[in-house]
C-alpha cells in the first residue's frame, strides 16, 4: 500500500511552501500543488481532522507529505464498484477542480447509520490507482464531498483550489476566504504564466438550498465594493496605495455571500467608475472584450465584469454597477445579460461612489436563470406583484418587419419585436421621445427636453464624485506625499476639472431630474395594476459596427472636454427616472475583422425598460423570452456565442 500510494507515475506533485516573514514571527501561506498540469492553491487552515482510525499508512512509511484523496456520498445501504464508477463520472463531468488524481485515498460516507463497502480494492487500485478506501463513521463531521489534500503529518484535511490564469486582464486581484469571514489575496500564481491568477473551489462541496440558492456560484467583484481584509483600488494605483484593507465587506456583496456564493477575485473597472475608453487606461490596463476578433471596445466601467464573464466558464456571475451605463455597456459589447436595477434596490455601503443619485449595482450573466436568481437574493423589496406581462410594447428607433432592404441586425431585431407582440398579443408601436415631451411636459418646462437635462448627468456625477472621492483623495494623498497630487487618468482628470470649474449646481439639477422623473412615472411608463407596468420599452444603444480597441476613436465626452458625458439620450433615462433597464442577447452577426482577417462574431443586443419596481416581472420574462428561445437562451464565453477560441 505505501509504494502504491507514493506511486506519482501518473501525478506529478511539486510542493511549493510559502512563508511570510513578520519581525520574529513566520505566516504561512499555504502551498501550491503542481498535480498533472494543473496548479492548485492549499491554504494553511484545516477543514477536518483525521483521527486514528481513519488515518492512511504511517507517514515514514510514505514518499510523499501529502495524498490527493476525495470524499463520496453514499446513496445508500451499500457502496460498490459500480457506485464507486458513478460517483468518479459524476464528479469528472460537474467539477473541473477534481481529477482523478485526487483518488489516491477514497471515504464514502454513509447515507445511514451503517454502510456495506464492497469496492474491490483491486479493482480501484487497478482503475483509478487507489490506494486505500475507508467508510466514515456516521458521527463524522460534516466536511463536503469533494477533492481534498490530506497532510500526512498532521492528518489535517485540506481545501484544494485550482488556479486559472487571468489572460483577459479582466481581475485587479485574486482572493481566497479567511476562516473569520474576511478575505486575504491569493499568495499563488502559475508558473509560466505572465497573468494574474485566479483560485476556485470544487463545485462537489455546494448544493443549493432555499436559503443558499446561489450555493458555490463564483462570483467575481468589480472593484469598487468593498470586501474585508483586500484593498481596494477603485481603477486607481493611487487609491489603492494610501488606503488600508477593508475593513468590512460591502452589505450588497455580503447578501451574495450568505446565499452562498464565492468571491474568487476582484475584478477591473475604469478609474472610479468614470466612462473611459480603453485605450484612455493608463493606471491598469483595461481587459479584453474577447468576442470576434478580441480587440474590440470592452466597455466601461464595469469592464472587468464584463470581459471576465464573457471569456472565463469558470467564472459564474460578476457584479458591476451602473451610473450612467457602466453595466449595460459592457453587457452589449461583451454579449452578456445585465441589468440596471431599480435605483434604491441595493444598499450601496461600502461601495466607492460616482453620483449616489445615480448608481445602482448591477450583474453580468451568461445565463438568465442565474442572473434572476442573483437578482432576486440581493435586490431589498423586488416586486413579483404581477398577474400578467404589459400589453403594449414600446420602442425608439428600431426597425420593423415590414422595411425593406434590412441589414442582418436590422432584421434579427425585427423579428424579435414582431414574435415579441405575438408572444403577448401586445401592439408594437414607436415612441418619440422628444415630440411626447414637447406635447405633454410640465408646465413652465423648456419644449426641448435637451434643454432640461443636456447637463444634468454630468453635474451631478462630477459634483458628487469631487466631493466623495477628490476631495478625500487629494487631501490624504497629499498629506502623505509632501502635497503632491495623485495621477488621474484622461476622463476622470476632464471630469473632474470641469466640475469643478462650475458654481454648485447639484441642487438645480437633482430638481431637473426630478421633474423628467415625475413626468415619465406618469406620462411614459407608469405602473400598472395588473402587470406592474403598462407597458414595455425597447431600444438599441450599440450600433453593430466594429469598435476596435487599439485605434483612435471618439473622446468620451466633448472633444475638449474628455470625460464629461454633456447631453441627454435614451440611455440616460433610467437614471434619471430610477427605472430598471436590462440587456438582453438576441443572437449574432458575421463581420470582416481587420484584426484576423477573417468573418467574426459580433452580438446583437436590446435594452428594454419597464416601470420603476418592476425589476421581477423583468426577470421572469426574460427567463420566460429564453425559454421560448425569443431571445439567446444561454450565452457561452469565448469569440462567439457558441463559445470557441480566446484571441491572444
Amino acid at each position: 500500500m505505501a509504494s502504491s500510494l507514493s506511486r506519482l507515475s501518473t501525478v506529478l506533485l511539486v510542493v511549493v511552501q510559502s512563508l511570510q516573514v513578520y519581525g520574529s514571527g513566520v505566516v504561512n501561506n499555504g502551498l501550491s500543488l503542481s498535480v498533472n498540469g494543473k496548479t492548485y492553491y492549499v491554504p494553511s487552515e484545516a477543514r477536518g481532522h483525521f483521527s486514528s482510525c481513519l488515518r492512511p499508512p504511517k507517514p515514514d512509511e510514505l514518499d510523499s507529505e501529502f495524498a490527493l484523496i476525495s470524499i463520496f456520498e453514499a446513496t445508500g445501504p451499500e457502496f460498490a464498484d459500480a457506485d464507486l464508477d458513478a460517483a468518479v463520472d459524476s464528479s469528472l463531468s460537474s467539477d473541473d477542480v477534481f481529477t482523478e488524481a485526487f483518488l489516491q485515498g477514497i471515504y464514502i460516507r454513509p447515507s445511514a447509520s451503517a454502510l456495506n463497502l464492497t469496492v474491490s480494492p483491486s479493482t480501484a487500485l487497478g482503475r483509478y490507482n487507489t490506494s486505500f478506501i475507508h467508510p466514515l463513521p456516521a458521527a463524522f463531521p460534516n466536511i463536503p464531498s469533494g477533492p481534498y489534500v490530506l497532510s500526512l503529518r498532521t492528518f489535517n484535511l485540506h481545501v484544494p483550489y485550482l488556479l486559472y490564469s487571468d489572460v483577459q486582464g479582466a481581475f485587479h486581484q485574486g482572493v481566497v476566504p479567511g476562516t473569520d469571514g474576511s478575505f486575504k489575496p491569493l499568495p499563488a500564481s502559475i508558473a509560466g504564466s505572465s497573468s494574474i491568477s485566479v483560485a476556485v473551489p470544487s463545485r462537489l462541496y455546494y448544493k443549493p438550498t432555499a436559503d443558499r440558492p446561489l450555493a458555490g456560484v463564483r462570483l467575481g467583484i468589480k472593484d469598487i465594493y468593498d470586501i474585508k481584509g483586500i484593498k481596494t483600488s477603485a481603477g486607481s494605483r493611487a487609491y489603492y496605495d494610501i488606503y488600508p484593507e477593508a475593513g468590512a465587506t460591502a452589505p450588497f456583496v455580503q447578501k451574495l455571500i450568505d446565499a452562498g456564493a464565492v468571491v474568487v477575485g476582484k475584478m477591473k473597472t475604469t478609474q472610479f467608475a468614470a466612462p473611459e475608453n480603453a485605450r484612455d487606461a493608463i493606471d491598469y490596463q483595461a481587459p479584453f472584450n474577447p468576442r470576434g476578433d478580441g480587440y474590440q471596445e470592452v466597455g466601461s466601467s464595469s469592464s472587468g465584469p464584463g470581459s471576465g464573464m464573457a471569456s472565463y466558464g469558470w467564472l459564474d456571475l460578476a457584479l458591476g454597477s451602473d451610473t450612467g451605463g457602466s453595466v449595460r455597456v459592457p453587457a452589449e459589447n461583451n454579449g452578456l445579460f445585465g441589468n440596471r436595477p431599480t435605483h434604491g434596490l441595493g444598499d450601496l455601503t461600502h461601495v466607492v461612489p460616482l453620483a449616489p443619485q445615480f448608481d445602482t449595482p448591477g450583474f453580468l450573466a451568461r445565463d438568465p436563470k442565474l442572473w434572476s436568481a442573483a437578482c432576486k437574493v440581493a435586490y431589498s423589496n423586488i416586486n413579483t406583484e404581477y398577474s400578467r406581462f404589459p400589453q403594449k410594447v414600446l420602442t425608439i428607433d428600431l426597425p420593423t418587419a415590414d422595411q425593406s432592404d434590412l441589414s442582418p441586425a436590422d432584421r434579427i431585431i425585427a423579428k424579435f419585436l414582431q414574435d415579441l407582440g405575438e408572444f403577448l398579443s401586445a401592439p408594437v408601436s414607436n415612441y418619440n421621445l422628444a415630440s411626447h415631451w414637447t406635447s405633454t411636459r410640465p408646465a413652465g418646462s423648456p419644449a426641448d427636453v435637451q434643454d432640461l437635462l443636456s447637463l444634468t448627468w454630468a453635474v451631478i456625477s462630477g459634483q458628487e464624485q469631487v466631493r466623495l472621492v477628490q476631495e478625500p483623495l487629494y487631501r490624504d494623498y497629499g498629506a502623505k506625499y509632501n502635497g503632491r497630487r495623485p495621477f488621474l487618468n484622461p476622463s476622470t482628470r476632464g471630469a473632474w476639472e470641469w466640475a469643478n470649474s462650475l458654481p454648485p449646481l447639484v441642487d438645480e439639477a437633482v430638481q431637473n431630474k426630478t421633474i423628467f422623473m415625475d413626468w415619465w412615472n406618469q406620462k411614459v411608463l407608469p405602473a400598472n395594476a395588473q402587470s406592474c407596468s403598462e407597458s414595455l420599452m425597447f431600444y438599441s444603444f450599440k450600433a453593430p459596427t466594429a469598435a476596435y480597441r487599439n485605434l483612435p476613436g471618439e473622446t468620451i465626452g466633448a472633444p475638449d472636454l474628455p470625460g464629461v458625458l454633456l447631453g441627454f439620450n435614451t440611455g440616460f433615462a433610467s437614471p434619471m427616472v430610477g427605472n430598471p433597464d436590462f440587456v438582453v442577447q438576441l443572437g449574432e452577426i458575421s463581420y470582416q475583422s481587420d484584426i484576423t482577417g477573417q468573418m467574426e462574431k459580433m452580438p446583437i443586443s436590446l435594452r428594454m425598460m419597464a416601470a420603476t419596481g418592476c425589476d421581477g416581472m423583468l426577470l421572469d420574462l426574460v427567463n420566460e423570452l429564453a425559454e421560448k428561445k425569443l431571445i439567446a437562451p444561454k450565452v457561452l464565453p469565448g469569440n462567439s456565442f457558441e463559445g470557441g477560441p480566446l484571441y491572444l
